[in-house]
């Protein structure tokens, strides 16, 4: 009898073709059900035949960000282009929310940004130092340069505050961002490229 793949063995195999093809499948797609070697890699293949050569829009990243709220618990009558992502995701542990979010939808969401005074302020004061430095000590010009790329990579990794305003601009820019990852070169991905690569990542398990 033929080996049935687990939905975590799954899983890893699509994270993997993900990464490979910067595609954003979703594992709980194949949750239904377990698959036998064969029928596994011709949907996969299939799979990321048609999300390769699909063009992203804007109403499918929409659709797939209201997918991933709608796991997450998000009622769907507040779910639409005008939602203001400050109503979706309080500023309390948003953070973490973003993060359940991008595993809901299998997208990486990088919308939010640091304190824009703070981090302007840090940029400014980064680049006075420099003509400090000529003129007067480059010892304590790159101290100071220092400490203030310190705070601006410190202000990154906390970032709280969203990029846009409302969930349709969070869909255009990241529609725009996958749209243009997929130009680069993967849309002319042949079938048998693909077959060979999800093969490969099978055979990894």
């Amino acid at each position: 009898m033929e080996e049935l793949y687990s939905p975590l063995q799954i899983e890893k195999v699509i994270v993997r073709l993900n990464g490979k093809f910067n595609c954003a499948v979703n594992p709980s797609e194949f949750n239904d059900k377990s698959y036998s070697k064969s029928s596994l890699t011709d949907l996969l293949v299939q799979r990321y035949s048609d999300e390769l050569s699909g063009e992203w829009t804007t109403e499918k990243a929409f659709a797939k960000l209201k997918r991933g709220l709608l796991k997450m618990g998000v009622s769907e009558a507040f779910i639409t282009n005008d939602t203001a992502l400050e109503t979706i995701i309080p500023m309390e542990n948003r953070r973490e929310r973003v993060k359940e979010w991008s595993l809901a939808t299998g997208l990486e969401l990088d919308v939010l940004k640091p304190n824009g005074i703070v981090n302007g302020a840090l940029i400014f004061l980064f680049f006075a130092f420099i003509p400090l430095g000529i003129g007067m000590d480059w010892f304590l010009s790159g101290i100071g340069m220092l400490l203030c790329a310190g705070g601006i990579f410190l202000l990154g990794k906390t970032a709280r505050n969203f990029k846009m305003e409302t969930l349709g601009q969070m869909s255009e820019s990241i529609a725009w961002k996958l749209y243009l990852q997929q130009q680069k070169g993967n849309a002319s991905t042949s079938s048998h490229v693909i077959g060979e690569e999800v093969r490969s990542a099978l055979s990894a398990l």
